[in-house]
């Protein structure tokens, strides 16, 4: 009888720590470590920077087609808004501008000029400026959807030097459910344990040990990966608990987390204008930009030449084009902090997401986190049965030496 009661303080509590410490391994295992350690080809890379560049295509290829489009977020702004913002900035350097430009023209006549008419004069510029940016704004629209390329975005935002950020988005979304694994194994393995004292007290076989191991190890990863997603409907069972996958089951709550990950670290409004800039077709929207306002002055002028009291040759007014482009140009990096608060505000990246993604049916659900891992799930359960095996031995020996 003490020798059954030993058994059974220690056999369950080892099960328990067996399946507890594989189910760790596990999800460990996805994350770390970071850059491969082994020797040729044998050893392991977590499996989360080991494969980003693929999981952020499966990213970029779910937001894009099921959450936001380039088109839709670029005919969410309004183009007065950003007038409004170039606008108060142009303000202070407008007078300057006109100054320069006069000098081109007429060498000393601006400041001959009484005040009410340059008043008059810089009222009708600023006018003529906003109104050019709505317009150089229709014009460009095209190309500007085309430069925002939401899914080239995505994948720069979570690989490369990125790549933290995928790992930080998997364990916020996932956080409970890999909590679940672990805590899960710990139970489970319990639970084997006290049948493992059961066969032992009628077979007395110290190799039952490795191989129930063996078993807690395959069985706890294998079920609790189940248990995550499976079933994806609340389903009874045995006329008496209700259950549902915890990853289904948290869906609206994961939409919540996925979006503020996605509008914090992903696509922001400084990732967005960054790419833009930095882009080959952002490098063609700035040509295009620049010809717009070159066109627009061109239409303006053709109707206020005739009112000009001196005559303006196509070298001065290529050169008042250079000065308005250069100064507008010379401006947007000004208002980018401006911009960037509008663009958040209006883009609704955080809420477009969470909407979409809530209302997502649960196959294409499932793919957000078990698509990270499930070509790696049968190495996560084959090394929880080989490291309950080695613990279960372990338990073998120390059977033994109290017998």
């Amino acid at each position: 009888m003490p020798e059954i009661v030993l058994l059974l303080l220690t056999i369950p509590t080892v099960t328990a720590l067996i399946g507890w410490i594989t189910n760790w391994a596990a999800v460990k295992m996805i994350f770390h470590p970071e850059k491969f350690i082994g020797i040729g080809p044998v050893g392991w890379q977590g499996i989360l920077t080991r494969q980003a560049p693929k999981f952020a295509q499966n990213v970029a290829n779910m937001v894009t087609e099921n959450f936001l489009t380039a088109e839709q977020m670029v005919n969410s702004v309004d183009p007065k808004q950003v007038e409004k913002l170039l606008g108060d900035k142009l303000d202070d350097s407008t007078k300057k501008l006109v100054e320069e430009c006069g000098e081109i023209v007429a060498p000393g006549a601006w400041p001959n000029l009484p005040e009410p008419m340059q008043a008059m004069v810089l009222a009708q510029i600023k006018l003529k400026t906003q109104e050019m940016v709505t317009l150089v704004f229709d014009k460009v629209k095209p190309l500007l959807m085309k430069a925002l390329d939401l899914h080239a975005i995505i994948i720069r935002s979570l690989t490369g030097e990125n790549v933290q950020v995928m790992v930080r988005l998997t364990k916020y979304i996932g956080r409970k459910e890999f909590k679940f694994i672990e805590y899960y194994g710990g139970v489970f393995g319990g639970l084997i344990g006290l049948a493992q004292v059961a066969l032992w007290s009628v077979l007395q076989r110290w190799w039952l040990m490795p191989i129930v191991g063996a078993i807690v190890g395959l069985v706890t990863n294998w079920l609790a990966i189940q248990m995550i997603f499976r079933p994806k409907e609340p389903t009874k069972y045995f006329g008496l608990v209700t259950y549902q996958g915890l990853f289904p089951k948290r869906q609206s709550q994961i939409a919540q987390d996925y979006g503020v990950i996605a509008a914090r670290e992903i696509l922001t409004p400084k990732a967005l204008i960054d790419y833009i800039m930095e882009s080959e077709a952002g490098q063609k929207l700035g040509l295009a930009v620049v010809e717009a306002i070159s066109e627009r002055i061109d239409a303006e002028w053709e109707q206020a030449k005739a009112m000009m009291p001196v005559q303006v040759t196509e070298e001065q007014l290529a050169k008042i084009k250079a000065k308005i482009v250069e100064q507008l140009l010379a401006t947007l990096p000004e208002i980018q902090p401006e911009l960037e608060k509008y663009l958040d505000e209006t883009l609704e990246v955080r809420a477009n997401i969470e909407d979409k993604m809530a209302a997502l049916d649960k196959d294409r659900f499932e793919r957000i986190l078990r698509g990270i891992f499930e070509e790696d799930e049968i190495i996560l359960i084959l090394v929880g049965g080989v490291l309950g095996a080695g613990v279960g031995f372990l338990q073998a020996l120390l059977v033994l030496a109290v017998q």
